[in-house]
């Protein structure tokens, strides 16, 4: 019975099998006059043209299978004829009446064709070149479509990946043939996109086609050794047939160039084919990097299609050494042929004007990628796998898109991308660190040449002639060997002195004259236009300094600085206390020691309170209550006794000192005139910011000179860059001070050429200096140097003189006198009345001091 039941299974089958090929048949009677006719030009000899003829024919039968649709595919092979290929076409368009025409062409042979068959024909032209490009000079036809993205926005996934990795210069290899003519449009193109991350093409190699030479790997080989020679080590194929592309690198790797140091970069165009290649390519190409254009291989129709065109490449090409995966040029085929059988059966009328307007509204999901076109180009822009080559295969170290840069997903319009490393990346060598893609050691390397300034004001670089030779030393050229020895490679060079302004020294750089710059160059944005700067190796900025007057007003009583006013009353008054305590109790122990008229007693009062306290008298006190009284007071002056000699000898040794100009705007309402360096920016930056008058501007040749311009009021101030201005103080350390404010700038730095490799690595050596001290090291010793001298400016703060004392001699003094007149006058009476008037002002001064007394008492409460 369940025999019975499969048998009657399988002939419903059977039944429902023959029903429905009859209906198909019967459909495809119904489009049986319904013919596309499609020509194409196809290089059947290159790895891509093999794919697109096959991915065409898979199309065609797929077509026809699906909808009946019929089409006639006129393919011709452009490899097997010594005739052009656009006689080729010509010839297709007019024997076959083809509907539409593809092929790999360049742009300038389809405006060609164009203009041949426009007025009788109007064929449309689909170009299958693996970038679109756009027509430097006329305008594109009206009929052609480029089943490509445009080049603009290959290079600028090429840019962002050499901007990415801070490389400079590359050197571009490309085969010139009729497919992609590298025309200084083109390169132009690439320049332009390289410019805008501060990089330029140093070298470009134009190859011939490969199948125009007869011995390819010795003109290979040739090429390479020339750019082996060289310093750049950047290298970036462009364009190149697969043939070529797999000869290179095979050389390259055999002459030791796929090695540590060296960088390669492929294009879509070669990235593209890598899962076509055998596994001897890739073995030659470890450590290289590219992008190739991302298509999503995992839907069932390209499952469906791989199979397909897996069997047909092997059938075709069994003894093909690649492996039989289908590339993007092979999906891009198959899918225009999808788009031409869509816009033929969109179309009413049967002409290839109608054909080709319905080809522009094309808009569905090929095997490649979405099918529309914008500007005759591939609308939808790529995204971009970038890769690089290790093992047996490749990675995808992230994506990119012209809208989101590198991202580490494939972006969309919702995502938030957040900037990505590309790492880790297996370089050339199995380098793990960035190469440098520069090596100034190659064979033919000349020596640089650095220009030094031979007249600079304050010898930062001295330039001598020692025995015939010359000889440059000096701060600055100390920084710069300490700071090659950081370089990773060694630097050949040789210093060429200049005399002249700072300025034209860098702008002989952009000229050509040098290739760098050292010396104490301030980095200012005017400079930028002419050359690229290292990281300064010593911060600055601008300062003024001027000569400096003495604070007169204080030196006469500068002793009674000491304390303030308030602790001066204090003592004083703690003083007399003291001393009128001790005089009462001695007066109650010994009468006649005190005794005598009121000016005696007086008298006896000051005597305790100074010069007994002050262990200056003859004979001590003999109670023991005084003595308990001074002991502690004793202890108290000894304290204030050692502040005051400590205070006071600070206060005259260090110069009460001020500026002679307080400011900039002192000097301009002056109408004052100032100094600076000749050669320097700080002249420029007088008058173009700070608005001094040009005329009131001494432009100084050398450091010798200021302070001569000072003495003989040549010059009010003078304007340095801060290490300037170091320098000077160190050299010229009494009489001047800074005044004013800092005005800041970038620093000095080392120039050299726009786009040189050798600004960022010595910027990256003159970090390793700095953080090791040694920059700081070499300052110090250059100010060590440096021993002070004096002017005649200078000399009257030399010494100290009596003036700080002359308070106290004056006191002293008219002491003494008065003294010395009660003891010479001979006549008692004489001395009576003397001794009447000092005892008034004594008197007098005794409830003066009362009264203050009694006002600080009042004040501490």
């Amino acid at each position: 019975m369940p025999y019975i039941f499969y048998i009657f299974v399988v002939l419903l089958l059977m039944l429902s099998t023959k029903g429905g090929a009859s209906v198909r048949r019967y459909n495809c009677s119904v489009h049986r006059n319904a013919v596309t006719s499609i020509g194409a030009v196809i290089d059947g000899s290159a790895r891509v043209g093999k794919e697109q003829i096959i991915a065409m024919k898979i199309a065609v039968r797929d077509i026809y299978r699906d909808s009946c649709s019929q089409i006639a595919l006129h393919v011709r092979d452009s490899s097997e004829s010594s005739v052009h290929a656009t006689a080729i076409a010509s010839k297709i368009i007019s024997d076959k009446r083809v509907e539409v025409l593809l092929g790999t062409f360049s742009l300038s042979e389809a405006v060609f064709l164009s203009e041949i068959h426009k007025n009788f024909l109007g064929t449309p032209i689909v170009l299958l070149t693996p970038t679109a490009m756009s027509p430097p000079l006329v305008p594109p036809p009206s009929n052609l479509l480029q089943l490509s993205h445009n080049f603009s926005i290959h290079m600028q996934c090429l840019s962002a990946i050499i901007g990415y990795f801070r490389w400079r210069k590359v050197t571009v290899i490309y085969e010139r043939s009729n497919l992609f003519p590298m025309d200084s449009a083109l390169l132009a193109v690439l320049s332009d996109s390289l410019r805008s991350i501060d990089a330029i093409i140093e070298h470009q190699v134009a190859f011939p086609p490969i199948s125009s030479l007869s011995d390819p790997e010795k003109t290979i080989e040739q090429e390479l050794d020339k750019l082996r020679s060289g310093g750049n080590r950047v290298f970036v194929l462009l364009h190149s047939s697969l043939q070529l592309a797999t000869c290179l690198f095979q050389k390259a790797s055999e002459m030791g160039m796929i090695e540590k140091g060296f960088v390669w970069i492929i294009s879509d165009e070669i990235a593209s084919l890598l899962d076509s290649v055998d596994s001897s390519v890739i073995a030659s190409m470890q450590g290289v990097v590219g992008y190739k254009t991302n298509i999503l291989d995992i839907s069932k129709s390209y499952k469906d299609f791989e199979v397909k065109f897996k069997q047909r490449y092997i059938a075709k090409f069994p003894y093909d050494h690649g492996n039989p995966n289908p590339t993007l040029f092979a999906l891009r085929a198959y899918d225009i042929i999808h788009a031409i059988s869509k816009g033929k059966n969109a179309a009413t009328k049967s002409n290839s004007k109608e054909l080709f307007l319905n080809l522009l509204l094309s808009n569905f999901e090929g095997l490649s990628g979405n099918v529309r076109f914008r500007n005759g180009e591939l609308g939808k822009l790529p995204n971009f796998q970038i890769i690089n080559v290790v093992g047996k295969s490749y990675r995808v170290l992230a994506f990119w898109s012209s809208e989101f840069g590198f991202s580490k997903k494939l972006p969309s319009q919702n995502d938030h991308v957040m900037l990505v490393e590309l790492g880790p990346i297996y370089w050339p060598g199995g380098e793990q660190e960035v190469p440098t893609g520069w090596n100034i050691t190659a064979t033919n390397a000349k020596p640089l040449r650095i220009g030094v300034p031979a007249s600079g004001a304050f010898h930062l670089v001295n330039v001598s002639i020692v025995d015939n030779r010359t000889s440059i030393t000096g701060f600055v050229i100390d920084v710069f060997n300490a700071s090659l020895k950081y370089l990773p490679y060694n630097l050949p060079f040789e210093l060429v002195p200049f005399s002249g302004k700072y300025d034209e020294m860098v702008h002989q750089i952009h000229q050509g004259v040098f290739d760098a710059a050292v010396g104490d160059i301030l980095i200012v944005e005017e400079r930028y236009h002419w050359a690229d700067f290292s990281q300064p190796f010593v911060k600055s900025g601008m300062n003024m300094i001027v000569t400096v007057k003495e604070d007169k007003t204080k030196e006469m009583w500068i002793f009674t600085m000491v304390f303030e006013k308030k602790m001066w009353v204090l003592v004083l008054s703690m003083g007399l206390f003291i001393g009128f305590v001790v005089w009462l109790v001695e007066r109650r122990r010994n009468p006649e020691f005190v005794g005598g008229s009121v000016l005696q007693q007086l008298g006896t009062v000051f005597w305790y309170s100074f010069t007994l306290l002050f262990f200056a008298q003859k004979e001590s006190p003999r109670s023991n209550l005084s003595k308990m009284v001074l002991v502690p007071w004793y202890f108290l002056v000894l304290m204030l006794t050692i502040y005051f000699q400590a205070a006071l000898t600070s206060l005259m040794t260090v110069s009460q000192l001020l500026p002679s100009v307080k400011d900039v705007e002192s000097l301009r309402r002056e109408n004052a005139v100032v100094g600076c360096n000749r050669n320097s920016f700080v002249c420029t930056y007088l008058v173009d910011v700070l608005h001094f008058k040009p005329e009131n501007i001494k432009q100084m040749p050398s450091v010798e000179d200021y302070p001569l311009a000072f003495e003989n009021g040549e010059i009010k101030a003078a304007f340095f860059v801060t290490l300037h201005a170091k320098v000077f103080l160190t050299k010229y350390c009494r009489g001047y001070t800074l005044a004013g404010p800092t005005y800041n700038f970038g620093g000095f730095g080392f120039a050299f050429h726009k786009g040189s490799v050798l600004s960022s690595d010595m910027s990256q050596a003159i970090l390793k200096a700095t953080e090791r001290g040694e920059i700081e090291g070499l300052q110090q010793d250059m100010f060590a140097r440096y021993k002070c001298s004096t002017s005649t400016i200078n000399n009257s703060t030399t010494f100290v003189g009596p003036k700080p004392f002359y308070g106290l001699f004056c006191i002293s003094g008219c002491i003494a006198v008065v003294a010395l007149l009660v003891i010479v006058i001979p006549s008692v009476e004489q001395q009576w009345q003397l001794l009447s008037v000092v005892k008034e002002t004594m008197i007098r001064s005794s409830s003066w001091v009362s009264m203050m007394v009694s006002r600080h008492r009042t004040g501490f409460r």
